[in-house]
């Protein structure tokens, strides 16, 4: 029997899907909106961290609770997106300094609750083959992803303004909340005994996590605002851009989930994590949108299997069962997501931002020294 014969999309994969594709959406817009906002409200770089580090506070703060809170029944899910919708157009429509520092915190709390629920239920659901289920979910994500931006981008040329791409957004997410009503979550399987073998100590696959996640999110808070401040590409353009990330986030993923079939997730990770890294000389060397464009693909293309790739790994390695497995990788991740931008943030407030975003090599080769630990620690477990 091939190994893919295992796999089958049920009714709750197809909803999980399309409330992580209203996540992606609603989770992507901070970046793209960043070059208005810090023009709207008279803000620094330094100052136009804060609302990231809000974010990333909100969504540890999830990822926190997150082994506390049931899924059986669907609040979570549905209070979180609800919260996560209402607290966007706050973000889009109010425009005060302080309330975007409060909708970005609010945002991620409800929004990272709703995912970790998500992942928790598809790892659970799918058994082994979770990493083809939590990549196809980070699709859903990526498609997500690019949809924001365009619309952002878009409909800031035209009457509606960039804030219609918001009441756009809110109107799908309704949709997926009337349908989450009807759909019925996975059963909880009971938490799995640990085993004796496990050791102490910070897991290799939560530093993977931390790294890439602090990459990932450089990229994806400060690429619009670098396209427009170091590599003087017009702002609509800039933003539109963005979508090139989220596409090449996208592709990977597609690849990724068509590959982790049959190839070894530690394998695929490995791949994924060379990629991205023969792509950041590109964008961090670019001078012209057609560099920049070709330089953000790569790295897109490797960066977007990871998470997806280290999460599978990890509720695999961690003996603490999917939910508490996840909310670990969260809480890590929410870590990754402040660190990452305002590192880059403060260097970029001192020398320039193309000399900030140079800590997104650092942050990709210390994930491939931190894979290959985990790698040596699994073989020297048998």
């Amino acid at each position: 029997m091939p190994l893919d014969a295992k796999y089958r999309r049920t009714t709750f994969t197809w909803f999980a899907f399309a409330s992580l594709f209203t996540f992606g959406m609603l989770g992507s817009v901070l970046g793209p909106i960043l070059p208005y906002l810090r023009a709207i409200e008279n803000i620094s770089y330094a100052q136009a961290v804060v609302p990231q580090i809000a974010f990333s506070i909100g969504g540890g703060l999830a990822g926190i609770l997150g082994g506390k809170l049931g899924r059986g029944h669907g609040v979570p899910v549905r209070a979180g997106l609800a919260g996560m919708t209402l607290a966007a157009l706050a973000l889009a429509f109010i425009n005060q300094y302080p309330v975007t520092i409060a909708a970005a915190f609010v945002m991620s709390l409800c929004g990272t609750s709703t995912l970790v629920a998500l992942w928790a239920a598809l790892a659970d659901a799918h058994g082994q083959m979770r990493s083809v289920a939590m990549t196809e979910g980070e699709v859903a994500v990526s498609l997500g992803g690019i949809f924001a931006p365009l619309a952002i981008a878009g409909l800031a040329t035209v009457t509606f303004g960039w804030r219609g791409a918001f009441v756009a957004i809110a109107v799908i997410a309704a949709v997926v909340l009337a349908i989450s009503a009807r759909t019925q979550f996975p059963a909880r399987p009971p938490a799995p005994e640990l085993s004796g073998r496990r050791r102490s100590g910070l897991s290799p696959t939560l530093a993977v996590t931390f790294l890439i996640v602090a990459a990932e999110w450089c990229l994806i808070f400060w690429l619009a605002s670098y396209l427009n401040d170091s590599v003087r590409i017009g702002r609509a353009l800039s933003i539109g851009m963005v979508a090139v990330l989220y596409a090449g986030m996208l592709l990977g993923r597609l690849v990724a989930s068509r590959l982790a079939r049959t190839m070894s997730a530690e394998r695929l990770l490995a791949w994924s994590i060379a990629v991205a890294a023969c792509g950041i000389p590109i964008v961090l060397t670019a001078h012209g949108p057609v560099v920049a464009g070709v330089g953000i693909a790569v790295v897109s293309l490797g960066l977007g299997p990871t998470y997806p790739l280290t999460s599978s790994i990890h509720v695999g390695a961690s003996g603490s069962g999917a939910t508490g497995a996840v909310s670990q990788m969260v809480v890590t991740s929410a870590i990754g997501q402040i660190a990452g931008p305002l590192l880059a943030g403060l260097i970029a407030q001192a020398v320039g931002l193309r000399l900030g975003m140079t800590v997104m090599p650092v942050l990709v080769v210390g994930a491939g020294i931190a894979l290959w630990r985990h790698s040596r620690r699994r073989a020297s477990m048998g």
